[in-house]
């Protein structure tokens, strides 16, 4: 199988909360093992925030990520712990210039046998959630396409882990969603149309105009075409905006 292919199906499974055979455990546990397959990191580690905003491991692929983990919890300081207290990816590509970093748990990783280590963020909406911590043997870490693939990953898993439900899903909540994708999406039309006879646009020129607005004022597309239908936003303000 090739390394687009694996891509593919890991996407695939982690993107689907409704799934018969999905809960959290079985997410996290699928997204420890495509960094693996993926990325070529030696071992993963997933921990996810509770409540009280500490860190739980929830996967890890074998014993060796499974100890550093519960290292780096019991000693309060690593990688995946300034991952997630910081909501950016922490880069160590070599674990024997990190012991001013991580006094502790530099050293236990490198008696571990443990070279490098990445560490990318569990988030959604801007909020992390969790870490997720790619092991390598040997210093020097892993090329940069294997760590955007490695977020992209753990992105899909932490919007599916945050979606999922334990109740299952019904065929009328499946229809429901689908109809007011539709409703959402004759809202856009709608005031795209209203910018365009306005401006004088063409119909993408509108589209490029809305979407150019709400994404200057932060908000979403959708809420943003709703202001217009309901004339609580004119067109001329979105037009303003675009120049």
């Amino acid at each position: 199988m090739s390394r687009e292919q694996q891509l593919a199906e890991a996407i695939v499974g982690l993107a689907d909360p409704f799934a018969d055979d999905i809960d959290p455990v079985v997410l996290v546990d699928r997204l420890a093992r495509a960094c693996v397959e993926i990325t070529g990191a030696d071992a993963v580690g997933v921990m996810v925030a509770s409540t009280r905003g500490d860190l739980r491991t929830l996967a890890v692929t074998d014993e060796e990520a499974a100890f550093l983990e519960l290292f780096q919890l019991q000693t309060d300081e690593g990688p995946c712990l300034d991952c997630y207290r910081e909501g950016r990816r922490v880069d160590a590509r070599d674990l024997s210039a990190s012991t001013d970093r991580w006094p502790l748990v530099a050293p236990f990783a490198l008696r571990s046998g443990i070279g490098s280590v990445h560490a990318v963020p569990l988030r959604v909406h801007r909020q992390t959630v969790g870490a997720v911590n790619l092991l390598i043997h040997e210093p020097g870490g892993l090329p940069p396409l294997d760590l955007e693939l490695a977020q992209a990953l753990a992105d899909v898993t932490a919007v599916a882990l945050v979606n999922w439900s334990p109740d299952q899903v019904r065929p009328a909540d499946v229809n429901g969603r689908v109809q007011a994708a539709l409703a959402a999406k004759a809202t856009f039309d709608m005031a795209s149309g209203m910018i365009a006879e306005a401006g004088g646009l063409s119909v993408p020129e509108a589209r490029a105009a809305l979407r150019a607005y709400a994404g200057g004022h932060r908000g979403r597309l959708l809420d943003t075409a709703q202001a217009l239908v309901r004339r609580t936003v004119s067109p001329q303000d979105v037009l303003t905006a675009a120049h």
